[in-house]
């Protein structure tokens, strides 16, 4: 019965296993899973869905394990969102230029290799756009990096070594990592002008041009905005801003 039992896999154990399913070790697993491999998992799919709505269950699903055996590996929903988000900023980081003294030019750098970011997970982005936990700091493990706080310091250095204050540092900082989380949910959801330049010019289309002189004399530009012009424009306006700031 005891040797019958050894050989039983991790999988089978959980099942076997009544309420809150027991710890199991390394050893008894022979799914191939890891921290790791269900945290990669998971970010793969935040590409295209959104991080609020992957599960323990559904990962559970994507490896074909009952889920007692993702919370082995992962511990809380927490620890799972925590991680894949660390993942995020620990891509982020990696993709940062050298500070070069030119903090301006170093910037606008930055800002468009996170919104690249933003882009390439979406349901990461999402969920940093609507969420406060995890925005900044991680639940990390010891010996493992946080990434976010990685992030800050780095982007922090940047703004320091360019001379601004303390105070205009931590302003610049907020309002760029704001604009930037705004302009990425803008393009998620289709938001930007220039995608429905047809039905805005419509709505327009015969207006009293007395009544709605200021709508008609911008709406024609307006309907052709696009990202990449919003988001430079954009970027220019604030970094500029901030630079005057004391």
């Amino acid at each position: 019965m005891q040797g019958k039992l050894q050989a039983m896999s991790a999988t089978e154990t959980v099942r076997k296993t009544r309420g809150r399913p027991r710890k199991l070790t390394a050893a008894g697993d022979t799914t191939g899973l890891s921290r790791e491999v269900i945290i990669e998992k998971a970010v793969e799919l935040a590409k295209t869905e959104r991080l609020s709505e992957i599960s323990m269950v559904r990962l559970a699903k994507e490896f074909g394990v009952v889920p007692g055996l993702i919370h082995y590996y992962l511990g809380s929903r927490d620890d799972l969102i925590s991680g894949v988000v660390n993942h995020y900023f620990s891509q982020r980081t990696e993709s940062m230029p050298q500070a070069s003294g030119d903090w301006q030019a170093d910037v606008r750098k930055i800002a468009r290799a996170v919104l690249a970011n933003m882009l390439k997970y979406r349901g990461i982005a999402d969920y940093i756009a609507t969420h406060n936990r995890f925005r900044l700091f991680q639940k990390v493990l010891p010996g493992e990096t946080d990434y976010g706080l990685e992030f800050f310091n780095n982007f922090a250095e940047v703004l320091r070594q360019g001379g601004l204050s303390s105070k205009a540092a931590a302003l610049g900082y907020h309002l760029l990592m704001q604009y930037l989380v705004s302009s990425a949910m803008s393009e998620i959801s289709r938001l930007t002008p220039g995608k429905h330049e047809n039905f805005i010019l419509a709505q327009l289309e015969g207006l009293d041009k007395d009544k709605y002189s200021g709508a008609l004399y911008v709406a024609r530009e307006f309907a052709r905005l696009e990202s990449d012009k919003t988001v430079n424009a954009g970027l220019d306006m604030l970094i500029e801003g901030i630079g005057r700031l004391k």
